[in-house]
């Protein structure tokens, strides 16, 4: 084509296609039938490549190259700043990476059996080196990791001033070859004597004996609870055995819920939940409303892995409501455990009261020195809170407010099911989260508390939660339950200070 445009000719793609056809010296009209016949049968007759005939020798094959040694470096995108492209947003850096739950950083991934034959712990520094190149990262022991395969992500390791991400992590683009940039054969691992442990939100690896995680294999009994069964208690009868005409609930399919942290980040962005930094999550003050606790189970070497969201339970008979001195959290008409936030004076006795660790306090203020142009991205409909008070999940209270106020308009109609979606519900890519009234027996909340994987989490403490899970799913002849005791794979040390 170009050389009729270097020509001054211009053609149509039509005549471009009939010259490339064209035989030399081949008559307008014998061309233009060969063309037509050609169109009929869909391909051009007589140009298949001519046929080869090839026959076996008895010659030995050449010797195959001798693998090279050292090991092998796997590069991948990082899960929540992928290749940098999101390195400066502040919600992805704090947001806890799926497996290893680290924040602000991406460390050097190492199997088990590596990790003990070179003596390496969590939270090393290494080096890794591929002829002149090094990079220098936290190491982080990952129970399923290929024995003599080191794992290193993108998008850290930026020296751009003014920026958010700079000074974060390692750069392992250093490493990364022209030619394969997904995988490094032959390279160095060596300790350089540091040690630097990384931030992470959860330390455990396994469930220390417990059933957190409850996984039915397929065709065997069921492994759940009855949702009507009641254990004996001082407490006076809940909203729902009053006959409420609300009491909301949400369930959460364990079988589907991949460990995304989609309904993290939405839970933060539509709560104005603040970004406390590196140093404070290590302090282990984390603001997060929801988390994704991972559980490994079997085998260091080919471990299950589970994951398990975390909200506030929304007890019936919350422990954190008896301990509050100022009963800033209470209960509601609905079954809501509500936090008053003017009441609060900080005591912290309803976090030491929890048993499931999802209370947040506000040690700093994050938020009173914020700029006019950044209180602007605050959802309006969420109280943005001070220093020295207790926040957590509200079942995304204001939603359930706004569905009300459409119901009162016609003739105050109870609320629809489905009318209120929670953000981590509406979030979730999976729909692994269902929300909504547990007292209509037709709601799909309701159906989901009658199945059989049905459980409450620490259900033996008769705290009767609104928050209750489904067990996953395992072939009939898998895995039966995630076994609870052996030592936490990929544990991490005791947090320093």
């Amino acid at each position: 084509m170009l050389s009729f445009l270097l020509e001054g000719e211009m053609r149509d793609g039509l005549g471009l296609l009939k010259a490339h056809l064209r035989r030399p010296g081949e008559d307008e009209a014998a061309f233009e039938a060969r063309f037509a016949e050609a169109l009929r049968l869909g391909f051009l007759p007589d140009s298949a490549s001519p046929a080869e005939t090839v026959a076996l020798t008895g010659a030995a094959p050449a010797a195959a190259p001798a693998a090279p040694t050292g090991i092998e470096v796997v590069f991948r995108p990082d899960p929540t700043v992928w290749d940098g492209t999101h390195a400066d947003l502040s919600w992805l850096q704090e947001l806890p990476k799926p497996l290893t739950k680290v924040v602000w950083e991406n460390v050097v991934l190492i199997s088990p059996a590596l990790a003990e034959r070179e003596g390496i712990a969590t939270g090393d520094v290494v080096a890794v080196e591929a002829g002149a190149a090094r990079i220098e990262g936290a190491a982080w022991i990952l129970p399923g990791q290929a024995e003599e395969t080191v794992t290193l992500t993108l998008g850290y390791g930026r020296n751009v001033p003014d920026h958010l991400s700079r000074g974060l992590g390692y750069d392992a683009n250093r490493l990364r070859p022209a030619d394969t940039p997904w995988r490094l054969q032959g390279a160095k691992l060596a300790r350089t004597g540091e040690r630097r442990m990384p931030a992470t939100t959860q330390d455990l690896g396994t469930m220390q004996g417990h059933d957190f995680v409850r996984v039915q294999a397929e065709g065997a009994e069921p492994v759940g609870e009855d949702a009507s069964a009641r254990l004996p208690s001082f407490y006076g009868p809940s909203s729902e055995d009053r006959g409420a005409k609300a009491a909301w609930g949400m369930v959460i399919d364990l079988d589907a819920c991949t460990g995304c942290n989609a309904c993290v980040t939405a839970c933060q962005s539509e709560n104005n939940i603040p970004v406390v930094g590196r140093d404070e999550v290590a302090r282990g003050r984390w603001m997060g409303w929801i988390r994704i606790d991972r559980y490994y189970a079997g085998s260091l070497d080919e471990p299950a892995t589970h994951f398990q969201p975390v909200p506030c339970m929304h007890c019936e008979q919350a422990p954190c409501e008896v301990g509050c001195p100022v009963e800033a959290t209470l209960h509601d008409s609905e079954g809501l455990n509500l936090q008053v936030y003017n009441r609060c004076v900080g005591t912290r006795t309803c976090q030491s009261y929890c048993p499931y660790k999802v209370r947040r306090f506000n040690y700093l203020d994050y938020t009173g020195d914020q700029p006019a142009v950044l209180q602007q991205r605050n959802n309006p409909e969420v109280t943005v809170r001070a220093r020295g008070v207790m926040e957590k999940c509200t079942y995304c209270i204001q939603r359930i407010a706004a569905a009300r106020i459409d119901s009162a308009k016609d003739a105050h109609a109870a609320i629809p099911d489905g009318a209120v979606e929670t953000a981590c519900q509406n979030a979730c890519p999976t729909r692994a989260i269902v929300f909504g009234n547990i007292a209509d027996p037709e709601s799909r909340v309701a159906r989901a508390r009658a199945e059989g994987r049905h459980y409450a989490l620490l259900g033996e403490l008769n705290t009767r939660p609104r928050t209750t899970y489904l067990a996953g799913l395992a072939p009939a002849d898998g895995q039966k339950a995630p076994p609870p005791s052996e030592q936490s794979p990929g544990q991490s040390p005791e947090k320093e200070g």
